[in-house]
């Protein structure tokens, strides 16, 4: 597997990213994109779970695209993320800057998208708060497949509406966790039109440490599906 660091442009900033693939292959799976949790939680693209799923989807002939939104690791930042952050853990949210983590979603996608060839699909996973984001991007572009890891519905909301469409798409959680618990996961997905499906992993919680492997499979044999 070779992963390649590269920048591009959000708006006004210079963000960092990750391109992972097998050189060897001429004519891959598809493009992924993963979409990283909240970074005031921790999310970044060198989280244990995005980790294990770029390196199992490049060894699997898929190109994978990962990037830290802006304000974080080496990517730049237009904001005061020390205001942001006080602003996060007064209300438990941060409008202005989550709503430029959406904008960085949008331009890691175009790019993605420009990157090698431009006839190749696109597909979308989200983990977390990146499944916000990921919901959004299939509404405004042609995505054929999203997958989304621990939505995080006890804390923010999904637009149902957004998710009404004909995409494949697959949940991906734990019952014991503290940001998507099981009964309002099956729930919203009671909602969806198919084509959708839905996993749960028993012995995991909302961070799957110790359960990548196991979530990073199934996640591949989504997107081969």
């Amino acid at each position: 597997m070779i992963e390649e660091s590269l920048y591009f442009s959000s708006e006004n900033v210079s963000l960092e990213a990750r391109l992972a693939y097998d050189d060897s292959v001429q004519d891959p799976v598809a493009k992924v994109l993963l979409c990283p949790p909240h970074p005031f939680l921790g999310g970044d693209m060198e989280n244990n779970v995005l980790t294990h799923i770029s390196r199992m989807l490049a060894d699997h002939h898929f190109i994978v695209f990962k990037f830290n939104y802006r304000g974080i690791g080496e990517s730049e930042t237009d904001r005061d993320l020390q205001e942001d952050q006080k602003l996060f853990w007064t209300n438990s949210t941060c409008p202005v800057y989550e709503e430029k983590i959406h904008i960085d979603c949008q331009a890691a996608y175009r790019t993605l998208t420009d990157l090698m060839n431009s006839e190749w699909p696109v597909y979308v996973i989200g983990y977390s708060f990146g499944c916000l984001p990921s919901i959004q991007l299939t509404v405004d572009h042609d995505i054929p497949k999203l997958g989304m890891i621990s939505p995080p519905i006890n804390k923010w909301e999904l637009k149902v509406d957004h998710l009404c469409n004909r995409r494949q798409k697959k949940f991906f959680y734990a019952p014991d966790d503290f940001a998507c618990s099981e009964q309002d996961i099956h729930g919203l997905y009671q909602q969806l039109p198919e084509p959708k499906s839905i996993q749960s992993f028993p012995e995991a919680d909302h961070f799957f440490i110790g359960k990548e492997p196991e979530l990073a499979s199934a996640v591949t044999e989504f997107l081969v599906a």
